[in-house]
């Protein structure tokens, strides 16, 4: 014989308590995995910008070292990495020292503000 007052299956507020929590769950892993894209793609630029940077740096220093004679070195344009235009500005300032130069190249995504990548070095130039 079954008693009247057995319970069951979860009353309505049950299943919404449950449903609450499952939804905050869902929001966090979509928040989680949406920050998790954008830190990417800052990283990507971030990395194209350095490799902008660098290789004008490294043309600084090949010249410095008279391995290649590049008549019209800039101090600013436009390059193409990775399917992208990235501006680029190099400023050279005359440092400590004897012939003791420092360049430093800013570049960023053209159509950024801001520059996502500052790298410097000292070069000496005779």
């Amino acid at each position: 014989m079954r008693c009247a007052t057995e319970n069951r299956g979860f009353t309505l507020i049950e299943v919404m308590v449950a449903l609450f929590i499952l939804s905050l769950v869902l929001s966090s892993a979509v928040q989680m995995v949406h920050q998790y894209s954008d830190e990417r793609l800052r990283i990507r630029e971030r990395f194209f910008a350095n490799q902008v940077a660098w290789n004008h740096l490294l043309e600084r220093y090949e010249h410095s070292q008279k391995w290649s004679v590049s008549p019209d070195l800039k101090i600013k344009g436009i390059d193409v990495q990775a399917g992208q235009d990235w501006r680029w500005e190099m400023k050279i300032e005359k440092a400590m020292g004897q012939e003791l130069y420092r360049y430093q190249v800013q570049s960023g995504s053209v159509g950024s503000k801001s520059y996502q990548a500052t790298l410097a070095v000292y070069l000496v130039e005779d």
